[in-house]
């Protein structure tokens, strides 16, 4: 079973943030949970995510590296690929709070589904 620390209302530090096009903005992320037995934070998930949408991936470009952010609407997508027996995973977010902004969160006014452009592969 694979566990994966990305879901909605997870919080996560940007670390580079790419805008791609004004549909598509990708940022590298981590999102860590504090370990009760020790104490200390370990990293749950790290990695590029894409943040889809005109309205999102606008908003998205405009974070910092530090920004932490509050996840919204997520998905985790996954392909296999039986040649060379790798399997990759596509983390995308369509919308998404700044920490501490109480605003709504940032939606995209697309139909929520990215289109096939709109993917980094």
């Amino acid at each position: 079973m694979i566990i994966i620390g990305f879901r909605t209302n997870s919080y996560a530090k940007c670390w580079e943030i790419k805008p791609v096009s004004d549909k598509h903005t990708k940022i590298r992320l981590s999102i860590s949970k504090k370990n009760k037995d020790t104490g200390e934070y370990e990293q749950e998930f790290g990695g590029y995510v894409s943040f889809v949408g005109t309205a999102c991936a606008s908003k998205a470009a405009k974070l910092h590296a530090g920004d932490r952010i509050k996840l919204g609407d997520v998905d985790l997508k996954n392909k296999y690929d039986k040649e060379n027996g790798v399997e990759r995973w596509y983390p995308t977010v369509f919308s998404f709070e700044l920490e501490g902004d109480t605003s709504a969160p940032t939606r995209s006014v697309d139909s929520g589904e990215p289109a096939e452009d709109d993917y980094p592969f």
